[in-house]
């Protein structure tokens, strides 16, 4: 249970005073636990005066019913009147309900509608996203999400040469073989740009690949997932000018966001070194690229 502005974790929140909002000690969004979707009788509410707890029993977790007074010692209850606890605070994350990645889910959204939400959500807050990867990972429906995004990046780049080079020639008719000729190479290298964007995010996931969590490694594919599904930051690079430059840097930032939240209750070597494995992998693949980009 996570602040959705700050990610901070909400758990043990004192009840706020009548008639005022629960809001985060973090950052002060406010937020109801009518937000949140629980395990069913994995989430105690209690009360704030005796604390007495009451589990929720709802399809969702939430108190049944909504509303009641206290058997311990009368006090009106409701959700947001409680401090809400994990039942075993060892284990919380499993007190929330399972969610899938959007763009994992199955069901009646269409694909850009689940594209659209993931790459919101990888934009603003690659930490929320880890969690998300709980079933066997599926890296290659992962690279299909990095494709469509570097695809996009790519295009908007190279966006205003294509127009300068289509409508910018002053002999169109002199120039329409040339011209024709650059553009299939354009096209070329912009497909050439899309596979290898593709097959660098591979560079930190192989790195942080062999890092144990829970005693096992966190293996090739889930950390291909976690470097593909925060590639929402290279939509970023629509922007003129200043965008790619922006939309790599912050890319690189929530790959490493991410990496250290994969290891989430490791300890803060195993959490440090994850971070530093991501940035590493990351330079390394810039450079790698960019000295092929010189010799090719």
């Amino acid at each position: 249970m996570r602040c959705k502005t700050c990610d901070h974790t909400l758990w043990n929140q004192p009840a706020p005073r009548e008639g005022e909002p629960r809001v985060c000690s973090e950052c002060g969004a406010p937020y109801s636990a009518a937000d949140f979707d629980f395990g069913r009788g994995k989430v105690r509410f209690c009360c704030p005066k005796c604390s007495t707890g009451y589990y929720g029993t709802s399809d969702k977790g939430h108190l049944e019913p909504a509303q009641f007074d206290c058997i311990g010692c009368g006090t009106h209850l409701t959700m947001d009147r409680c401090i809400i606890r994990a039942h075993d605070m060892a284990r919380e994350h499993e007190a929330m309900q399972r969610r899938e990645l959007p763009w994992l889910e199955e069901g009646s959204l269409g694909w850009v509608r689940r594209w659209w939400h993931t790459a919101k959500l990888s934009l603003s807050n690659a930490p929320q996203l880890v969690p998300l990867l709980s079933r066997p990972p599926k890296p290659m429906r992962a690279a299909v999400f990095l494709l469509v995004n570097s695809t996009i990046a790519t295009a908007a780049y190279s966006g205003l040469s294509l127009v300068g080079l289509t409508f910018g020639s002053r002999m169109p008719l002199a120039l329409a073989a040339v011209g024709l000729l650059e553009l299939l190479v354009m096209l070329g290298a912009l497909l050439a740009s899309v596979l290898a964007i593709v097959l660098y995010a591979a560079i930190p996931a192989f790195l942080c690949s062999f890092l144990t969590r829970k005693g096992e490694p966190l293996g090739f594919g889930r950390a291909y997932e976690i470097a593909a599904y925060t590639s929402g930051s290279l939509l970023i690079a629509v922007i003129p000018c200043c965008g790619p430059v922006l939309g790599g840097i912050w890319w690189m930032a929530q790959i490493i966001q991410g990496f250290v939240s994969a290891f989430e209750g490791e300890s803060w070597i195993k959490r440090f070194t994850a971070g530093i494995l991501a940035f590493l992998g990351f330079a390394s693949g810039v450079l790698v690229f960019a000295a092929l980009a010189l010799f090719v």
